[in-house]
């Protein structure tokens, strides 16, 4: 019986590609073998939801490849978080766009932001949205080019202390 939705063939690249987790690829396996639906893997043309009944080495191949293929997601994800909590130790930020003001020519957009968000002596202190206008009228640049909006005026200040 096919799946609600029509599905009577899944395509996977490798066996490995269905899910990086062995349980959760036999719970697949099972569930989709349950509904009539045939899982192909295409690399070498194997069909993965053929009775294990008649062929318990085809079963215990393809969980032992399921096996490694999770030992190395799990890995992997060790490696990068290594190299992300390194990059953080030594530049104190390892991930997400790098913030306004440290890409070449924006340092005096920056220092224009700063300077109109302090408040004036004597002068009642200037809103986010005036500021972003002033900007604009003035021609400081944003990063895309795109008109200032008080969310990256938020993020910028916050960022510097200011406010």
């Amino acid at each position: 019986m096919p799946l609600a939705n029509g599905v009577r063939v899944v395509l996977v690249e490798k066996a490995d590609r269905l899910a990086r987790d062995l349980i959760e690829g036999e719970l697949i396996l099972r569930e989709l073998r349950r509904a009539g639906v045939c899982v192909i893997e295409v690399e070498c043309s194997h069909d993965l939801t053929a009775g294990d009944d008649g062929n318990p080495t085809a079963k215990l191949v393809r969980q032992v490849l399921g096996a490694v293929s999770e030992f190395e997601k799990l890995a992997l994800v060790a490696k990068l978080r290594a190299g992300r909590d390194r990059v953080r130790r030594q530049t104190g930020r390892g991930e997400g766009p790098v913030p306004f003001g440290e890409l070449a020519g924006e340092a005096d957009a920056l220092q224009r932001v700063l300077a109109l968000a302090r408040k004036p002596r004597g002068k009642p202190r200037r809103s986010l949205r005036g500021i972003a206008r002033f900007l604009d009228e003035e021609g400081v640049p944003t990063r895309t080019g795109a008109a200032w909006s008080v969310a990256s005026l938020q993020a910028i200040l916050r960022r510097h202390g200011v406010r």
